[in-house]
């Protein structure tokens, strides 16, 4: 059977039809949304390294695999421009890990106090993300290449395990030998007076603690100590878009939400390992590791500044979260070293030497807000009156037009 139509119904939908793509070809010059940047290949092929293992477990293998590309943390955190600024030569890094293996050769020169071997290969892989050097035919290059590293033995080197004693006297080693800047790679799930102690007399001596917001636990990511600590800086991973890792805030016994200062690369991050091959890595141990660097950064090109005006230089020049500092996933944003670098004392952004940074024209093209926001409305608008005249045109046929007469209703 074929159905049939009424013509003035018919009629009716060609009216609208006709509006609705007048309407969208106004809108048809409006480019698409630019596609969104292509993710980097998760580096499949390498070994991964953790900041725990069981006690049973193997070592981490010395891989001899080496990534030629700059990795995408390189890029993200804009580091070719900022190592114009500084390199964070002179600045020192204390880092609490149960081992370092000194040896490899991104890490020839910037080590003290490492090892030969790195059974986790985890604390290896932090020292590279903070001051690793150029190596021919490898991408990889540190935050800070210009810094050392000293490496104060933390935890048990089988497991990575550490008790909140271990890690308090792994603080108090690291300020006693004079260390601006001490990264808590090996963080404890647990808090105890001293640990809270030894980020006292950190404070006091002027040292900035850098930690790890979560440590990863068999029952998932627990509040990591001493990050919990208002003076210490609490760090978070974000993946390769720039997003927390954290799908939610974690809760402490006292019922408030555990502290995140900032967020660092944390996601399938390229390190340097054991052996001199690279590692894959990921965590809120890593992400503290990108902050110690830019503290490293900052320390260098302005020798004066304390450990609160790094802390504060840091927060304030970071890329804010869109819910403000109070946002419980990213506390003040994701780390800027290059804007951290290019800041005045009082945080406004200064300007940096040579050519300023021009973002080029994408191959979709570019949309201006206040130009789209007009033809929008014109487009709306638009759409009523067409409807509006189809009304008026359907009842003025109805009544032959003629005008209608007093009484007569015009629906």
């Amino acid at each position: 059977m074929t159905a049939h139509t009424d013509p003035g119904t018919a009629r009716s939908r060609r009216r609208r039809t006709a509006a609705a793509a007048l309407a969208l070809g106004l809108l048809a010059p409006l480019p698409a949304a630019p596609a969104a940047a292509e993710t980097p290949r998760d580096p499949v092929s390498l070994t991964q390294v953790h900041p725990f293992k069981g006690d049973s477990q193997p070592c981490a293998a010395a891989g001899g695999d080496v990534v030629e590309q700059t990795p995408w943390t390189h890029h993200f955190l804009g580091l070719s421009r900022a190592h114009e600024l500084s390199t964070g030569e002179g600045a020192g890094v204390a880092l609490l890990v149960p081992e370092v293996d000194g040896g490899v050769p991104a890490l020839a020169g910037a080590v003290e106090g490492g090892r030969s071997t790195d059974c986790l290969g985890f604390g290896t892989s932090l020292a590279g993300v903070v001051a690793a050097r150029r190596v021919e035919g490898s991408g990889l290059l540190g935050v800070a290449p210009g810094a050392s590293v000293t490496a104060v033995a933390t935890g048990d080197p089988r497991t990575g395990m550490a008790t909140s004693q271990e890690v308090a006297a792994g603080i108090e080693s690291a300020v006693d030998s004079g260390a601006r800047v001490v990264l808590v790679g090996t963080g404890s799930w647990e808090g105890s007076a001293a640990l809270e102690s030894a980020v006292a007399a950190a404070e006091e001596a002027d040292a900035l603690v850098v930690a790890p917001a979560t440590v990863p636990t068999s029952r998932g990511p627990m509040p990591g100590h001493p990050a919990q600590h208002a003076a210490v800086l609490s760090v978070a991973a974000h993946d390769v878009e720039g997003v927390p890792v954290a799908r939610g805030p974690l809760v402490l016994p006292s019922g408030d939400l555990a502290r995140v200062d900032l967020t660092a690369p944390g996601d399938r991050v390229v390190g340097t390992g054991p052996g001199g091959g690279h590692v894959a890595t990921a965590g809120d141990g890593v992400a503290a590791a990108f902050v110690a660097g830019a503290a490293a950064l900052l320390m260098a090109r302005e020798p004066d500044l304390g450990a609160e005006q790094v802390r504060e230089r840091l927060a304030t020049t970071a890329y804010a979260s869109p819910r403000g500092d109070a946002d419980p996933l990213s506390g003040h944003g994701r780390v800027d070293p290059l804007a951290a670098l290019a800041a005045t004392p009082g945080g406004a952004p200064a300007g940096v030497a040579g050519e300023g940074f021009v973002p080029g024209p994408s191959p979709e093209g570019s949309v201006d807000a206040p130009p789209t926001a007009a033809v929008v409305s014109a487009a709306l608008l638009l759409i009523v009156l067409c409807g509006l005249g189809g009304a008026v045109i359907k009842r003025g046929r109805a009544r032959g037009w003629r005008p209608a007469a007093p009484g007569e209703p015009v629906r």
